[in-house]
């Protein structure tokens, strides 16, 4: 055990502030764990290192780790329970992420999201991290996206909308898109995987698509954000802070993939893609009836900052309070501002 250790001591896993296991995904054995995650199992350090990380799950492991393991996708997410010290099972909710850039991967981060609202870091506003938020309908067109597609890829919203998202991917990582979405599929939780796609200037841009599937039969929902490009170098003593806060920015960004596909198309509510993923967010919770000191407390937001996001969104969809904004939302004629 004593190598195992010394491999991954620089890693820092064991000082991060949330539940995490480092794995090996030939093995499933677990190379090293967070504080946190001792606490949550209730064993010593020593107990969980070499020993299989499903054997602390009750019931079988995910389908989805054999996709991981060939590098089909780079993460997923699935409700498990886990047994502590005593035999109790534990209800949790697990992002399983490839850590390396090798294809396939030989490491893995398990996280244990505790899905407490606001309760992880790293979304959105927090640094300068892009957040595309978009839905798929029957015939994989893009029915919603943000206006946050203008940053991440160049193109304005307006010319998004309507056209075939396979177009815009680069045909060598297709079939790993479509691994990912049968996943989805098949499981009824979202999965990451990394993809070209193509932006303004024709260039290829390296992304991470946190993919869904919707209620209605062959509809998607996902999130965008940058990704590294699989040669790029990383300073091993940053890529597991740079890990976590990805997984957990990914985390917060997959709760709204209900909220976007909740919301009006484009085409049923003009200005909807002129919302940027932070005004999804709050727009998203307003129509489930928060009030707006809720919604900026859940967000650890100001309310300010709340209030000014409102008025943005208001300006976009032509509407001039929370009651017009809410009949827009439910199709109902709205006074348009002048």
């Amino acid at each position: 055990m004593t190598d195992i250790s010394v491999a991954t001591s620089d890693l820092q896993v064991r000082q991060a502030s949330l539940p995490v296991a480092l794995v090996k995904l030939a093995t499933r054995l677990i190379l090293d764990a967070s504080e946190p995650l001792v606490e949550l199992l209730g064993q010593s350090r020593s107990e969980l290192l070499g020993t299989d990380a499903t054997r602390y799950l009750v019931g079988e492991p995910n389908a989805a780790l054999p996709l991981l393991v060939t590098g089909e996708i780079l993460g997923y997410e699935t409700r498990s329970a886990v047994r502590d010290a005593h035999g109790n099972a534990l209800a949790v909710h697990l992002w399983v992420h490839a850590y390396d850039h090798n294809r396939p991967p030989q490491l893995a981060l398990i996280v244990v999201d505790d899905e407490s609202p606001g309760g992880l870091p790293g979304f959105p506003g927090a640094g300068d991290e892009v957040v595309v938020l978009g839905t798929l309908d029957h015939e994989w067109r893009v029915d919603r996206v943000t206006a946050d597609v203008t940053t991440l890829l160049g193109y304005e919203p307006e010319r998004v909308v309507g056209t075939p998202f396979l177009a815009a991917v680069h045909p060598g990582d297709v079939a790993e898109l479509l691994s990912g979405l049968g996943h989805a599929v098949r499981s009824g939780r979202s999965v990451i995987v990394r993809l070209r796609l193509r932006s303004r200037d024709g260039d290829w841009r390296w992304c991470r698509a946190c993919v869904a599937s919707m209620a209605e039969a062959g509809t998607f929902s996902f999130v965008l954000t940058p990704a590294v490009s699989p040669a790029a170098t990383i300073d091993e003593s940053m890529q597991l802070r740079e890990h976590l806060r990805r997984i957990a920015y990914e985390i917060q960004a997959s709760r709204l993939l209900p909220e976007a596909a909740d919301l009006p198309t484009a085409t049923e509510l003009p200005g909807m893609h002129r919302l940027t993923a932070r005004e999804i967010q709050i727009v998203g919770a307003l129509s489930k009836g928060r009030r707006s000191s809720d919604i900026a407390r859940e967000l650890c937001l100001a309310p300010s900052t709340v209030r000014n996001h409102l008025a943005s969104v208001y300006r976009k969809l032509g509407v001039t309070s929370q009651i017009g904004l809410l009949a827009a939302l439910r199709g109902e004629p709205r006074q348009v501002v002048g």
